[in-house]
């Protein structure tokens, strides 16, 4: 499972990243103008942040306002390019500290509309995403009713996926089985071309300890950011998974496994490893402009990883169409998730109405809908970067293509995206069309 460094100097990633360092260094090997300096300060005001479970020194968004006023006051043409993109990705962060309401607030139509407008980037106000994710929800509803008469005509798309989700691993081997199909998100990465593993590197599947509070109910990802390399700097990241309980009772080991089918193993496993957040973990650790080393917005990596999902279905990783129906069944609840939070904090939806959407609509458990549903209630904004981030990257694909020609190719497109950082799609667009010539 480990990675060589690449060593041909025409690799893309290699020559975005070698590229990015020697502006950095040119920067450095000048004497920075007053605008580089104020920059960087604020960059450091706004990189400090209370510890995790600490309470918060000050009041948070009047020092957010202070920065954003410093940072808006600062002479943008005196900045080279990525400066320029640095000082637009930190302006998103401070309004998103300032638009956040209290804890279980709706954020109100006008907070929510600054949120997408100026911390995402996105051209939405509350209104039309509201009908954006109705309409692609029901457009991506159809392609799964199509794609259920392709596969048996007699029966609906749901019918499809409840028996896709009755096939599982062995309960007892389900760390085995999800490693398993790692490794062989691992290898079509490299058999497809798909984009360069330029670290040593290993991405093991694990037993994922319980912890104090709300656990996710089927595991998460630990990046390698998460811990020290191995003796010979391999770079390690966890895909920790909820083990089999053998104690439990009927339902509750019912529900585990078919929430842990063959189907969602195989289309989970490229969002959470390869070539999705272990991934772009590892890029974004490597990124030699400290901001976008540090910080990252689900509107990217979510998004990333979605887009994942979809690239391994166009690249052939799925072994059947019945896999493909689970792949969209599961964007499809990834588009409900668009629906239920800008419903939620602008008031145009209730939890229970949300609930209700997850379980007939979507396909969920009763208990995973309300599970994710009050996720989504304590974290506004986050879960609509998995779709709204995987739409914009998929249009950002289609322009580079169109940029590029005959010279596309998708390891290019995707070792320069990653390259870039994490950032709103906006201004990943921005700076993948400034290199899109080099």
């Amino acid at each position: 499972m480990r990675a060589s460094p690449g060593t041909s100097a025409a690799r893309p990633w290699a020559v975005a990243i070698a590229m990015s360092a020697a502006a950095a260094i040119g920067v450095a090997a000048r004497q920075p103008s007053a605008a580089s300096v104020e920059l960087n300060a604020v960059i450091d005001a706004g990189l400090v942040r209370p510890a995790r479970g600490s309470a918060p020194t000050g009041d948070a968004r009047a020092t957010a306002a202070a920065l954003l006023t410093r940072l808006q006051a600062i002479d943008a043409s005196a900045l080279s390019f990525d400066e320029n993109v640095d000082r637009r990705f930190l302006q998103t962060i401070l309004i998103g500290r300032l638009v956040s309401a209290p804890a279980g607030q709706p954020m109100g139509d006008a907070a929510y509309t600054r949120m997408l407008r100026e911390q995402d980037l996105l051209p939405y106000d509350a209104a039309s995403l509201w009908a954006f994710a109705h309409a692609e929800f029901d457009a991506t509803v159809r392609q799964l009713e199509s794609l259920a008469r392709q596969i048996d005509p007699a029966k609906t798309w749901q019918q499809i996926a409840n028996e896709v989700k009755a096939d599982h691993p062995d309960a007892l081997r389900m760390i085995e089985a999800h490693q398993q199909v790692v490794d062989k998100a691992r290898a079509h990465i490299v058999a497809k071309d798909l984009m360069t593993l330029p670290w040593p590197e290993t991405c093991t599947v694990v037993r994922r300890v319980p912890t104090a509070g709300n656990n996710p109910y089927y595991g998460s990802f630990s990046g390698a950011t998460a811990r020290p390399p191995g003796p010979d700097g391999t770079l390690r990241g966890e895909w920790q998974i909820n083990p089999f309980d053998p104690s439990w009772d009927a339902t509750k080991a019912h529900d585990y496994l078919v929430e842990h089918d063959w189907g969602v193993i195989l289309v989970t496993a490229p969002h959470e490893t390869y070539g999705g957040h272990h991934v772009q973990i590892m890029y974004q650790m490597h990124n030699p402009r400290r901001l976008r080393q540090s910080q990252s917005t689900s509107m990217f990596s979510e998004g990333w990883g979605l887009y994942n999902e979809q690239l391994f279905q166009e690249t052939g990783f799925f072994p059947d169409e019945k896999i493909h129906l689970r792949q969209l069944q599961l964007r499809l609840w990834r588009i409900a998730r668009v629906i239920y939070d800008s419903g939620l904090q602008t008031g145009r939806m209730t939890r229970d109405e949300a609930v209700a959407l997850m379980i007939d609509r979507v396909g969920f458990l009763r208990w995973a809908a309300e599970d994710e549903v009050d996720s989504a209630i304590a974290r506004p904004g986050y879960f609509i970067g998995y779709y709204m981030g995987y739409s914009e990257i998929m249009k950002m694909r289609d322009e580079y293509r169109r940029a590029r020609g005959s010279a596309f190719t998708l390891k290019d497109f995707h070792d320069r995206l990653l390259a870039i950082g994490s950032m709103p799609p906006t201004l990943m667009r921005d700076a993948l069309m400034h290199d899109a010539g080099r």
